[in-house]
């Protein structure tokens, strides 16, 4: 289990570095504060429809991220040991005697 979170945990961070990567090169419909990162880039590498086309791919990239994190979240929920299920056996018990009564 530990090697399998460990793959997903690799590919998780490949998986967000790409996202970044392809946020940044996208080119926005605002203030066109993307040419400051280089927007211009992937218009002039994969042509006038780079747009579409990069958006896409991001869409992808999400959907692999969200899947990524939940595998991720299920397997450590899986590899954790609960607590919860020992706590009444670790509680010591006090024997405590009743008062007596006065007649």
């Amino acid at each position: 289990m530990e090697i399998l979170f460990t793959i997903l945990s690799i590919l998780l961070v490949i998986d967000g570095i790409l996202l970044v990567i392809l946020i940044l090169m996208q080119k926005t419909k605002g203030a066109e504060i993307g040419a400051v990162f280089g927007s211009g880039a992937a218009a002039a590498v994969l042509g006038a429809g780079a747009s579409n086309f990069l958006t896409k791919i991001t869409y992808w990239l999400g959907g692999i991220f969200l899947t990524l994190v939940l595998l991720l979240a299920l397997i450590d929920h899986k590899m954790k040991k609960p607590v919860l299920t020992d706590l009444p056996e670790q509680i010591p018990v006090k024997q405590t005697q009743a008062p007596k009564q006065e007649k």
